[in-house]
């Protein structure tokens, strides 16, 4: 009983909180200098834009050099409206986090959002990565 009410109050709290907000899922390919990887993530916005996401990317396929290392990166994504237009939005998105579990890595990005539908948008990233540009596109779901 003490379980079900604990439950209860969580599900009002997180409805009451989640009104002003949306979930968006996001799948997304990058060109680094790492080489082509695959990233997916949760991010949670205001209506404003203003948000915080979890991300997590690695490496397609083998490097170029031949090394089967994946590059894989662990992190948070702070998400930041600059402005607006029409069913166009303009962001900075920094990320931080680690890379193979050992380097602590900041990543500026800028991210160019359309709404396609009420569900879907589409975005193209560029960033800095390893001292190198990088460029990428995403597919976003609100959920």
């Amino acid at each position: 009983m003490k379980k079900l009410i604990i439950l209860l109050i969580l599900i009002t709290c997180v409805k009451v909180c989640s009104n002003a907000q949306s979930l968006t899922g996001q799948a997304y390919l990058q060109n680094t200098v790492m080489g082509l990887q695959k990233g997916f993530g949760l991010r949670v916005q205001t209506n404003k834009g203003l948000g915080i996401g979890l991300v997590h990317q690695s490496n397609l396929k083998s490097t170029m050099e031949g090394v089967d290392e994946k590059y894989p990166f662990y992190g948070i994504e702070t998400i930041i409206p600059l402005t607006r237009c029409g069913n166009m939005r303009f962001f900075l998105t920094p990320k931080a986090g680690f890379v193979n579990e050992d380097f602590f890595v900041l990543i500026p990005e800028v991210e160019t959002e359309i709404k396609i539908t009420d569900t879907f948008s589409a975005a193209i990233t560029a960033g800095i990565r390893a001292r190198e540009s990088s460029a990428g596109i995403k597919l976003l779901v609100h959920l």
